[in-house]
């Protein structure tokens, strides 16, 4: 299923801008969704018949429904040739459990327990092949201990122990913990205030929600902390005015959710501390009780509502890893378009229940229904993409370089992209979506260039539908001869999910035909 883009692949150097007037775009809110029965387990023969969605306490109809099973690999197993290029990792399990043990906001008597359960308790799962372990230090940085980096991935300076076969990494989990707390140590920085503390933690989470994007399905942060506080009366020590975090809230949520990632908070915190980690506030920037602003605890709470996790319910790390392996298992994809005036810049409660008795939901409970210019969610997410290390694989691509016969020394990219990983929204006997492509180039020095981005509107036919199914929705793109970069990445936005997919060409394929 070939879709045809007019224009070819000049690279320009020029910043990736939002498409479009500012005319509102039909937006469908895409929700992921574990349904559980009174033992925990994944309920699984669901229909769309058996949800009723609520925004903002308005009954919504459901336009996209899917179930998603853990163990189906939707991406042909093909041989990849020399001029053949995947974004995904033959056998790679869908899903993720990444833990996260969070160094900045937990007092040392808090951390050394954390690490003790975690070393305790990792090597008691019975295939780890699906788990990940990674450390924020002091400073906000991320520290990989086992990461979802794999071993032919370029370097970004940051090593971590070696590690035997992926699925019982685990059972080193003690040196390698124990060797990656030893490297990320240090003291807390002295000027470090409640303030910057916050934008170190939600700028580290956004950014490991990028790292992991490179894992397809749904990803589960365990974050092990003692949490950081959302005060909104909360006032700056640089400028003596108050602090409204809301924005940086809405943009984290909004990051994670791109990356299919879901807040797992699991607080840890030992009483008698010095150093004041996770106490309140008196509204007027003091530490101590009675403050307006919300509680370390809420802060956790609403993060794991906005993503769809789970609430911080006990200390026991083991526990929340279980749970998370488990509702990796089964879950369901559902969407709705409301109204453009939905979209009023306020905060809407979510509200998703099943006619089926006994049966638990676990969902996001409310998003930040801001106005956006036309364009912006995709120029947002091919903005995070371009910048990250790995490759986002949230929708599946595969890539072939090939001589252009119709222009000496070019080359044709025939991109595919896994219809399976798209919205696919039936309208009557047609099946419609809304995908963006962009290509970056990356030169020897880092400098980046990129295309516009480019609208592929799809409108299959049932037929139609079920071939890109099978064989992955085809583009084809011809790139000049004459540029000089070190790699191009191309980029595929799904606006109905928001997922994002991208694949890294070398450009000496370019010349290799």
């Amino acid at each position: 299923m070939k879709i045809p883009v007019a224009t070819a692949l000049f690279l320009l150097l020029a910043p990736v801008a939002a498409e479009g007037s500012g005319t509102p775009e039909p937006r469908l809110m895409d929700l992921n969704v574990i349904a559980l029965d009174n033992r925990g387990q994944p309920v699984t023969d669901l229909t769309a018949a058996d949800f009723q969605v609520s925004d903002a306490g308005k009954p919504q109809t459901i336009s996209f429904f899917r179930a998603n099973r853990a163990g189906e690999h939707r991406e042909p197993a093909n041989t990849v040739g020399p001029h053949d290029f995947s974004n995904r990792v033959a056998g790679q399990p869908r899903g993720a459990t990444i833990i996260l043990l969070d160094m900045l906001n937990m007092g040392f008597g808090a951390r050394g327990y954390a690490a003790n359960q975690l070393e305790r308790d990792l090597p008691q799962i019975e295939d780890a092949s699906s788990v990940y372990l990674y450390v924020m230090s002091n400073d906000g940085s991320i520290f990989p201990v086992h990461d979802v980096r794999p071993p032919e991935a370029p370097d970004d300076g940051q090593a971590s122990e070696p590690e035997p076969a992926s699925g019982r990494w685990n059972q080193r989990a003690k040196p390698m913990l124990d060797s990656a707390i030893k490297a990320v140590t240090r003291s807390r920085p002295v000027d470090i205030d409640v303030f910057g503390r916050i934008l170190l933690t939600f700028q580290a989470l956004e950014s490991l929600g990028a790292r992991v994007a490179a894992v397809p399905g749904r990803k589960n942060i365990i974050w092990v902390t003692d949490g950081v506080p959302d005060f909104l009366g909360e006032i700056r020590s640089d400028i003596g005015q108050p602090i409204d975090f809301t924005p940086e809230i809405r943009k984290l949520s909004e990051a994670l959710d791109r990356s299919y990632v879901a807040l797992y908070p699991v607080r840890e915190i030992m009483m008698g501390r010095s150093d004041n980690i996770g106490a309140t506030s008196d509204g007027n920037g003091a530490t101590g009780g009675g403050g307006t602003g919300m509680s370390e605890i809420e802060t956790m709470n609403l993060l794991a509502d906005l993503t769809g996790g789970r609430r911080s319910s006990d200390k026991v790390i083991g526990s929340a890893i279980q749970q998370s392996i488990r509702d990796l298992n089964f879950s369901y994809q559902i969407g709705y378009f409301p109204s453009n005036t939905n979209f009023d810049d306020k905060f809407h409660k979510l509200r998703i229940t099943t006619t089926r008795k006994g049966v638990r939901i676990q969902a996001k409970t409310g998003y930040y229904a801001w106005k956006m210019e036309a364009g912006s969610r995709s120029s947002d997410a091919f903005r995070a993409t371009a910048g990250a290390v790995l490759d986002a694989a949230e929708i599946g691509l595969r890539a072939n370089v090939s001589p252009d016969p119709t222009k000496a020394g070019g080359s044709i990219v025939t991109l595919r992209v896994n219809a399976g990983d798209v919205s696919l929204v039936p309208e009557g006997d047609r099946f419609t979506g809304q995908l963006r492509l962009m290509a970056v180039g990356y030169s020897e020095k880092g400098a980046v260039s990129s295309t516009p981005a480019a609208p592929l509107d799809i409108n299959f036919t049932a037929a139609e539908r079920d071939a890109a199914l099978k064989d992955g929705i085809r583009i084809t793109e011809r790139v000049p001869s004459g540029q000089r970069m070190a790699r191009l990445r191309m980029m595929v936005f799904d606006r109905g999910s928001n997922g994002i997919g991208s694949i890294t060409i070398p450009w000496a394929a370019f010349g290799e035909q």
